[in-house]
């Protein structure tokens, strides 16, 4: 059955003879794994060029019962990053929001409101003329607001502690280890109502922003199940 559908590029995987599986966020069946039979074939148009991460495509994909991945038959770039990929910063933060959104998206589930919403942080990240040294941190907090993992209560005098286990803001330390200190806490908790669009407004110095990024990965670790990343290492080096 071949069906026609938008879709963002998380990951590209070669194999050997220029076949390939794409990694594709798309808008009606969530994430989806596809084929790719010859990345040099010339009927199709495929091309790796264009399966940048955060790339957006229109893609025809024959999806059958009797196969286990569906194929990746036609693909036309609908929005190509270009500001992204020619940027180091930019490129960093495409690698670690497509690798963050291959772990926590998961497969076969619609919501067309998080596919907009991760659509239209791709065109701000590209367009943007604003430094993005902080764009990852509220991109996260977005995103876990989109996925209904937010932290239940907010920072105050009384509550200073966001105890990532719990996903609430606590009066005392937690016996373990899993927690954010009271400047880091407020931070998140002040960005956490934060839009995408409004980014370059967040402030953050680069010591917490490190501190931050780790607990907000060990948040989602915890809270959306996902698997320990690499390309956040990528970003501490570049910002």
């Amino acid at each position: 059955m071949f069906h026609s559908v938008e879709a963002i590029v998380l990951q590209l995987i070669p194999h050997k003879d220029h076949n390939a599986i794409v990694k594709l966020f798309t808008r009606d069946s969530g994430l989806t794994s596809c084929w790719i039979t010859s990345l040099r074939g010339k009927s199709s148009g495929i091309r790796s060029s264009g399966l940048q991460p955060l790339t957006i495509i229109n893609a025809v994909i024959d999806q059958r019962e009797t196969k286990q991945l569906s194929t990746l038959k036609e693909m036309q770039i609908s929005f190509f990053p270009t500001k992204i990929t020619t940027n180091i910063e930019k490129s960093a933060i495409a690698i670690f929001i497509a690798e963050l959104l291959s772990h926590v998206i998961k497969e076969t589930a619609t919501d067309e409101l998080l596919y907009s919403f991760i659509r239209e942080s791709i065109v701000l990240l590209n367009d943007t003329e604003s430094r993005c040294a902080n764009f990852h941190i509220v991109f996260i907090l977005n995103l876990s607001n989109q996925l209904g993992i937010l932290p239940h209560n907010s920072f105050s005098p009384d509550t200073p502690y966001l105890n990532l286990e719990e996903g609430i803001y606590t009066s005392k330390t937690p016996t373990h280890k899993a927690f954010l200190y009271p400047d880091e806490s407020e931070c998140v908790s002040k960005l956490s109502s934060l839009p995408i669009s409004l980014f370059a407004k967040a402030e953050i110095s680069s010591a917490l922003r490190k501190n931050i990024l780790h607990g907000l990965l060990k948040y989602f670790e915890i809270h959306a199940s996902m698997a320990p990343l690499k390309s956040h290492l990528v970003l501490e080096e570049v910002f």
